[in-house]
């Protein structure tokens, strides 16, 4: 009867009707294509923050306007507040019957904050060459971030993490990085904790339920995809290849180790590009020798999937699954554009970076 309940129609009314409503309101907010139009065409940094200016971001600019430190930094640092902002409101508005999974998917991003400070520590950065990055989430507490951002190295790092799941996956991570000073460990690592632990949740009784897990899977892929090839690019065998494999996707065991096992990066790509559009982004590759255009060319596959979820979803999880994937698209083309003004690139090369939302 509890299932019948949740899946009829007068449940999604009582749970999800005020935070379908706030959704809508806060979708108002994303930019427009023709103001995401007008930082593309900008000619440098200082007409993409003008144009910022002129939107929902103006607050953040102005709050992250410091002298120290460049235009460029700025805007990312505005980025990552305003972000920030939308994923605590999000939360606020979520039913209970729901939060345990959209703080499940939040998770990702307390993993990424880890992997900035992780990666800086390793790299001897100081904090405000990452501060930009890393945003406020809250699943680990203020003191336990704080003591995480003031550790002197890697292992001080992992050691201030004890006592939450990732102290505990990195621990084991940590023995294999202090063999190589590979980092990659510690990353696939906390990766692998992430994915299990969603893949685990199962799905709910709607459509859109089912296909935010079907595009976690397509995330894990994509990663997967990207791991396996810069491997190859790198002449690492098998054997250390499917280290830093996941099996939470799609794609099943046997075809991720026949591309480890590969002859060449083609090879490999081809063994992995089923339906997902990769052999022009490869043709780029044979000019370059870069993976980037592959790996963009998988992220916008990925994120394709998962916009269709705002665009399909009322009065359920997906419409604030949908928003959180638009946001994040969002500042990610922001970054995208903020950096390639920077090192002025051309307008063909941005577009081909930019996922359309």
């Amino acid at each position: 009867m509890g299932m019948n309940l949740r899946s009829s129609l007068m449940y999604r009314v009582m749970a999800f009707g005020y935070a379908n409503a706030r959704v809508k309101a806060m979708k108002q907010g994303l930019l427009s294509q023709r103001e995401m139009d007008t930082l593309m065409a900008a000619k440098g940094v200082g007409e993409v923050f003008a144009a910022l200016e002129k939107t929902s971001y103006r607050q953040d600019l102005v709050a992250s306007a410091l002298r120290e430190k460049s235009l460029a930094d700025q805007i990312e640092l505005a980025a990552t507040k305003n972000f920030s902002a939308v994923l605590r409101r999000i939360v606020r508005i979520t039913p209970k019957e729901a939060k345990g999974m959209v703080l499940a998917l939040f998770d990702r991003y307390e993993i990424n904050n880890i992997k900035i400070v992780l990666l800086a520590k390793h790299l001897g950065q100081n904090r405000e060459q990452y501060n930009q990055f890393l945003m406020e989430i809250g699943i680990l507490s203020r003191g336990k971030f704080a003591k995480m951002l003031e550790a002197k190295g890697v292992r001080e790092t992992v050691i201030e993490l004890a006592g939450t799941p990732y102290g505990k996956v990195l621990s084991k991570a940590m023995k294999e990085y202090e063999k190589d000073r590979d980092t990659g460990h510690m990353l696939s690592a906390l990766d692998n904790y992430y994915y299990a632990r969603l893949s685990g949740a199962g799905a709910g009784p709607f459509w859109d339920e089912r296909a935010i897990m079907k595009m976690l899977k397509a995330q894990a892929d994509a990663k997967n995809i990207s791991s396996i090839l810069r491997s190859k690019k790198e002449g690492f065998g098998e054997e250390r290849i499917m280290k830093g494999v996941m099996f939470t996707g799609n794609m099943g065991r046997e075809r991720l180790r026949q591309a480890a096992g590969a002859k060449n990066v083609e090879e490999s790509a081809k063994l992995l590009d089923r339906g997902l559009g990769l052999s022009k982004a490869m043709e780029s590759f044979r000019k370059t020798g870069s993976l980037i255009p592959v790996e963009t060319a998988a992220e916008k596959g990925v994120a394709k999937k998962g916009l269709k979820i705002l665009r399909n979803s009322v009065l359920s999880i997906g419409a604030i699954v949908g928003l959180v994937l638009l946001k994040e698209e969002e500042v990610s083309n922001i970054r995208k554009i903020v950096r390639a003004k920077e090192f002025s690139l051309p307008m063909e090369q941005l577009q081909e970076m930019i996922v359309q939302v």
